[in-house]
């Protein structure tokens, strides 16, 4: 981080010097640029200016976050002949991973992104896991809601679905 381009080449130059010359290791120029935070994808985090702190901060890359989303979605699939259990077991073991990781960045708005699409595709596994109306009712009966309302939402999902298979 310096105030200009040029000071920036010269760094990158004195750098690269540096590490060739007294480490003795060979710098990649097709890899190593010169570039604003803003277009940088640093193992596997991208950079953004925080105005209220006014200093540049990180956050897990669009490319990062769109690789985990379709894991997750993996990972959640209707079609995916195993228990729900194994399928929370798989996807604790991937989020955990994935915020260790990216623990460093600032991803407060994400996590609640991903927290309620990661809820609904497990309530979806439950659903279909359930199958038939009357396994449906009799589960969220279990789960404690009310006789009418278990009925009346059962009633209208299935309702939704026959339209939609004809």
């Amino acid at each position: 981080m310096v105030g200009s381009e040029m000071s920036a080449n010269r760094v990158m130059r004195n750098i690269s010097r540096f590490i060739e010359e007294k480490l003795g290791l060979k710098v990649n120029m097709t890899k190593s640029k010169v570039d604003k935070p803003q277009g940088l994808k640093y193992l596997g985090f991208g950079f953004y200016f925080d105005s209220r702190a006014h200093q540049f901060k990180a956050k897990p890359h669009a490319k990062s976050v769109a690789k985990f989303k379709k894991r997750m979605k993996e990972l959640t699939s209707r079609s995916w002949g195993v228990s729900n259990s194994y399928k929370v077991e798989k996807l604790n073991q991937l989020i955990r991973g994935w915020i260790n990781y990216f623990k460093i960045g600032s991803m407060k708005t994400l996590c609640k992104e991903m927290d309620s699409r990661i809820r609904f595709r497990l309530r979806m596994c439950i659903w279909k896991h359930w199958k038939t109306p009357q396994n449906r009712i009799k589960n969220l009966l279990k789960l404690g809601v009310d006789k009418d309302t278990a009925w009346i939402n059962v009633r209208l999902l299935h309702r939704k679905m026959c339209y939609l298979l004809s």
